[in-house]
């Protein structure tokens, strides 16, 4: 068998095909780590004329005239067969090797276990996928729990039903009641592209620096949708305020009337603690709405549209995954959250996915986890938790691994002093 250097079109038309396929095997997500100072190399590995395997390496050229490979969620072809992953990993190392490589890594998109809702392990398929790599003698990084590898290892989704309303019926009674609330607050959801990518970029900065997640300049972004807008959709939720302003005033006219009728129906019976009861949660009620007219109206008068929150969706393979979002801390309340969601819902029906995966969680589920808020919404969609095989290294030459890893905590060390 023969590793050779293969065009997009080829390599693409195999890709595409694998279930393993991600947005970091396509060649235009190699295009875009080029702004990182990445080098790419799509790769196929032929057994005579026939193509066999194929993947994506990312090369990051480092001191001495050494490079780090990397392998983005891995190989796309059956990793299950032994003999096959033995082949291309040779093929792979030997090329490696040839560029200067110093250590080569990769972390399959290949899931271990599956976990319920709340972490509980339902059933293992990853063992035999996992001790090809080991017998291989790559070095595994660890079964990681939060965010230490360079990308997530679990994450959760859950299957779509064949239309909406059935999917929507699997959600949890509060997730369903939220969807219907904010949609009807006033909040309203658009499709942008890349000529409003600092309105996209802005809203994450906003909630990237409380997650402590690394937040691109905003050419990055419209450089990853001008490349992938096949694969991409942005969405940005906002205020109308005049619709909001208009729906509280609406429904303070609906408490008022209810309030005059209970009154008319006062008048001719004995007032007992239960109707008092009634009188009193009118009351309050109508106190809540008139002051939350009261911020309704101050909205209004600042301007017609408040943006409160973003959502970047890649829809590939089987499943439509929720890349990255933001929201505007200000407007929490407005749970911009479930508009962005169910848009995306929408638009993974409409493409016929299998799967929405809301992308990248902590294994521990634990409410007193401080990763827990990234959970906490996702969970009322009843997903599973998707435990991914992890990331492991190859090392070649031993010497510079020890470096690297030495540079790699030093460096890790310091962000965390500037945090």
């Amino acid at each position: 068998m023969k590793l050779k250097i293969i065009s997009k079109e080829e390599y693409k038309r195999f890709a595409m095909k694998s279930p393993y396929i991600s947005i970091y095997q396509l060649p235009e997500w190699g295009e875009l780590k080029k702004i990182t100072n990445w080098n790419y190399y799509l790769l196929g590995l032929y057994d005579k004329n026939n193509l066999v395997g194929v993947t994506m390496l990312l090369e990051k050229q480092m001191p001495f005239k050494k490079s780090l490979f990397y392998s983005p969620r891995g190989y796309l072809f059956d990793v299950s067969n032994y003999n096959l992953l033995k082949e291309f990993h040779n093929n792979i190392i030997e090329f490696v090797k040839k560029h200067n490589g110093f250590l080569f890594k990769i972390d399959p998109n290949v899931i271990y276990n599956i976990r319920d809702k709340e972490g509980n392990l339902v059933k293992t398929v990853g063992d035999k996928i996992y001790n090809n790599f080991i017998n291989l003698k790559y070095k595994h990084i660890g079964w990681t729990e939060n965010f230490e590898t360079l990308q997530p290892r679990f994450l959760c989704r859950f299957k779509l039903s064949e239309d909406y309303d059935k999917t929507l019926n699997s959600f949890t009674k509060n997730t369903r009641k939220n969807i219907n609330k904010t949609l009807n607050n006033g909040v309203c959801i658009k499709n942008i592209n890349s000529d409003e990518i600092e309105l996209f970029t802005n809203l994450l900065k906003k909630s990237g620096s409380k997650n402590n997640f690394i937040i691109r300049p905003s050419y990055y972004y419209k450089k990853m949708y001008d490349l992938m807008n096949e694969y991409i959709k942005l969405y940005i939720v906002y205020i109308d305020t005049d619709i909001y302003f208009n729906l509280i005033k609406k429904e303070i006219d609906s408490v008022n009337l209810e309030l005059f009728n209970f009154y008319e129906q006062i008048k001719k019976i004995n007032v007992g603690n239960k109707v008092k009861k009634r009188e009193d949660e009118l009351n309050n009620k109508l106190n809540k709405l008139n002051n939350e007219l009261n911020y309704a109206k101050k909205l209004k008068e600042e301007q017609k549209i408040i943006n409160i929150g973003t959502l970047m969706s890649v829809f590939i393979g089987n499943e439509g995954i929720t890349f990255m979002s933001g929201i505007d801390p200000l407007y929490k309340d407005f749970n911009p959250k479930y508009a962005f969601y169910n848009a995306h819902i929408i638009d993974s029906l409409k493409l016929k996915k299998e799967y929405v995966n809301f992308y990248g969680i902590s294994g521990n589920v634990d409410k007193n986890n401080p990763y827990y808020h990234i959970y906490e919404i996702k969970k009322g969609f009843n997903p599973e938790i998707v435990e991914l095989i992890g990331e492991f290294d190859f090392i070649i030459n031993p010497f510079y691994y020890y470096i690297y890893k030495l540079s790699l905590k030093f460096y890790k060390i310091i962000k965390k002093i500037r945090n």
